[in-house]
This record gives C-alpha cells, structure tokens and sequence, in this order.
C-alpha cells in the first residue's frame, strides 16, 4: 500500500471523526434532542422540546379518550374508563428526561454520551399518573350489582309434611383486591380484560342440613279461656312468631328476640299480666303461657335449658314447677339445641289449646323423657279480716283471694325400657304466699226488725177480726 492511499484512509477517518464530532457537538449546545432517542417508542430525536410534545401529544392523547380497562364477572362486563379516572401523561417530564441525555455531566462526559446513543437507541418511558380514588368507587359501584346475600333454605310443616326450599348461595367483590389488579394492570400498561375476585357464600341452611329433620323430640300444650279475646289475640300473635323457626345445632333460642317488643304498636292488646305479685292489666298479657308451654317441649325434647324464670305465684293453666315467666326488660326464656342437627319450631293454636312441637332427629328411639315435680314447702297465708259498715251482719266479702306460698323442686327424668336412668334436677322455684283480705258486715239489721213488727200487727189484727 502506497503512501498516497494510507493517506486517503487517515484522510477519510480523521473526517468521519469530524463529523461525529461536529454532530455530536451541534447537538450538545443545540436545541434538538439527540439522535437515536425514542419516548414510549415514539423517536423524538432531532426534534426539538416543543415539536417533541406537540407529536407525542398527537399519538397518545386520542388514544387515551379511546383506552378502557374491561373488567368481567360471568357474563357481566363493565369498563374502566381512563379519563373516568383522570389518566394522564407526564409529556414535560419524558421530553425533559429526553433532552437531558447528552447534556448532563462535563463536555467529554457528554459528547461519550452523544456517541453512545449514535450507537445504541435510548428509550424513555412516557410517565402517568392517575386518580386511585376513583378505581375505588367505580369497585364500590361494581359491587352492588355483584354482592347478594345467600339464601338459607327453608322448611314448613304443612298438612303433616315438611316442605322444603333449596338454598341459594351468595356472592361477594373483594373491592381491596380488585382494586390492586386493577393497579398492577394500569401500571404495567396492560388492557388485558380482568376477571374480577368475586367469593361465592355459601348459604347458612342448606337443604341437606333440613333433610335430617325427620322426628318429633317433644311436643306439650296448655288450655286457655278462648272466651277472653285480648288474651286469646295474645298467644296467638306470639305463637305465630315461634312458628316455623329453625335452631341451628349449638345455636340459643331466644324468646324475647324471636317474639319481640310487646307492643300496641305491633298488635299486641291489654289484658292481665303479673306485676309485683298482682294480676294488673298491661300489654301483651297471655305470652307467658306462650313461654311456659315452649318450655315444657322444650324440656320433653331433652334439650338444654339456658334460662329459665317461675312466676311468683302459681299459674292456672301449667302445674308449679313447669312455668316460665317472660318480661321485654330483663327475663328471657332461652334453650340451647344441644343436638348435631337442626330443630325446627311448630306452634299453633286451635280452639283453646296452644301447642308447641320441636322436630330434629332423634338418635335415641325408645328413650322417654318426663318432668317431676316435688312440693318440699307450704307456706300457708294469713287472712286479714276488715270490718265493713256497709255490708250487713253476716255478710262475708273476699276483696283479695289468699294463695299459698310454695318452694317446688322440678326434675328431668329420661326412661329407656322402663327404667329411669337419667335423673337431672332442674329448679327449685319459691312461689311466694299471697295474703288474703276478708271484708265483714256489721250493719245492723233494723229494717228487717221493723218488718218483722208490721208483719206480726198485720196478723194479730187479722185474727180480731176472724
């Protein structure tokens, strides 16, 4: 190789160099963005700040009008909306970050970098932001048309069989989750349809727990005068809200939160109740017979009694020792089911009975359940005796009837061929005396004297004149 070509090559190098230089440099001091630079892939190079925004908003804002995020659920589909959440992009901050590439650092620095970038593409990522808050409400939305409760099955005895409903499960957006896909989805750039986290909830009945319903535990009814009609209505009303309800296994029966207020408000009429060991009228008058007729199937279904309270006087329509009292403010009567499957609650009235059935499975067949009940203590009451000047000589008034007082113990004895082998004592109530108040007459009978002296005149003068 000659000089002269050695010469041409240097030659030729020495202006490559110069122009590489004389580029690079011109785009050190100048205006325009380096060559070989991309923003989101969009190249930006030889641009200069102002027509890099102008093209990059031209590309990507009406894309942006037009972006949607789908989000599914079955056969449900709604859409997220970028501009419903505010989604924006940051074009200062990615051209800046743009421009900045080849003037950052010391001139030998820079004009490294200029030649780097020659020779490798640069790519700046488009910043965004948007509003969080609104992606909540929107999964606040979403799920009021996803969210259903689940629907326990149900049961009702009807002519002697039991008819039973199937359960229907429910479902349930977890809005925390949804929320954080639908994050991660927007932050990765990803329109890729979502399926939403939605929970199936199983209903708390199901139709297989109501089949196990086969048997009558216990069954008991109390009397009542059907003629009195406010008390009558009474038990009734309140044993028409026992009826057809359901106790789940380990689950306490509650009457009061069954029944509910005793109120004029909710049907509930006057009649006698027993307040401070005296018969008064108040509302709702006649639910403790609805409370101690449940309690006696209660205990003849060998289930657990959790609370319990006796009258403190003795009840007309139940034996002592077998009653159960009831008051809205601080008395209750509860039993626990105690049994591995359900109970099922049937009460009715008919004519002057109120009876109460209690269904679940018996595992025990050929086992008896029956109630004793021990009077331990009399109490017998005083009398006082009032003399009354208005009733005649003789006349005996009972103004307030005298009742004994009692202390009674109650036990639950089971009976499995014929022999007692469960004795469980249950209560020993006191029934307190009830002193009694007798009004005496002390008017004299001096009209009827007088009548006895005209009848005598009347008689000696018909006999003068015989």
């Amino acid at each position: 190789m000659d000089r002269g070509f050695k010469g041409m090559i240097i030659l030729l190098i020495l202006l490559i160099i110069a122009l590489i230089f004389g580029s690079a440099v011109l785009f050190l001091t100048g205006e325009k963005i380096a060559p070989n630079i991309s923003i989101e892939g969009l190249i930006v190079g030889r641009m200069t700040r102002e027509e890099a925004m102008v093209e990059l908003k031209d590309t990507f804002e009406n894309n942006l009008n037009e972006t949607y995020l789908p989000l599914k659920h079955g056969e449900k589909l709604w859409q997220l909306k970028y501009q419903d959440i505010n989604y924006s992009y940051d074009y200062e901050k990615a051209v800046a970050e743009a421009y900045k590439m080849t003037r950052q650092g010391n001139i030998f620095k820079r004009y490294v970098d200029s030649i780097n970038i020659r020779l490798n593409k640069k790519e700046v990522p488009l910043g965004f932001s948007y509003e969080k808050d609104d992606i909540v409400k929107l999964v606040n939305s979403i799920s009021k048309e996803i969210n259903k409760e689940p629907i326990d099955a149900t049961i009702r005895l009807v002519s002697g069989k039991f008819q039973i409903t199937d359960e229907k499960s429910g479902s349930k957006l977890n809005e925390e989750k949804a929320v954080e896909m639908i994050d991660v989805s927007i932050n990765h750039k990803s329109i890729a349809a979502i399926d939403l986290p939605v929970e199936v909830i199983d209903a708390d009945i199901m139709r297989t727990d109501l089949a196990r319903i086969t048997d009558k535990l216990g069954e008991y009814y109390t009397t009542f005068n059907a003629g009195n009609q406010s008390r009558s209505y009474n038990i009734k009303l309140a044993t028409k809200s026992v009826t057809d309800v359901l106790v789940r296994p380990g689950g306490t029966f509650s009457l009061n939160k069954t029944i509910g207020p005793r109120l004029s408000k909710f049907g509930y009429k006057t009649a006698k109740v027993l307040i401070n060991n005296e018969y008064v009228d108040g509302i709702g008058g006649g639910i403790c017979q609805v409370s101690s007729t449940l309690y006696n199937a209660a205990l003849l279904s060998n289930l657990k009694i959790v609370e319990r309270k006796n009258h403190s006087l003795p009840s007309s329509y139940v034996s002592m020792g077998r009653d159960a009292t009831i008051s809205s403010d601080h008395i209750d009567f509860k039993f626990m089911n105690n049994t591995k499957y359900p109970l099922y609650i049937y009460g009715e009235v008919k004519g002057n009975q109120v009876r109460f059935s209690i269904y679940g499975k018996n595992e025990a067949h050929g086992r008896q359940v029956k109630i004793k009940t021990e009077v331990i203590k009399k109490i017998e009451p005083k009398i006082k005796i009032i003399e009354d000047r208005t009733l005649s000589v003789g006349t005996k008034v009972v103004q307030k009837k005298a009742i004994p007082g009692y202390v009674v113990k109650s036990y639950r004895v089971l009976v499995e061929n014929g022999k007692e082998i469960l004795v469980e004592p249950l209560y020993t109530d006191t029934y307190k005396v009830s002193d009694g108040i007798t009004r005496i007459g002390t008017k004299p009978l001096v009209i009827q004297e007088e009548n006895i002296i005209q009848e005598e005149n009347i008689m000696q003068e018909g006999i003068g004149t015989n």
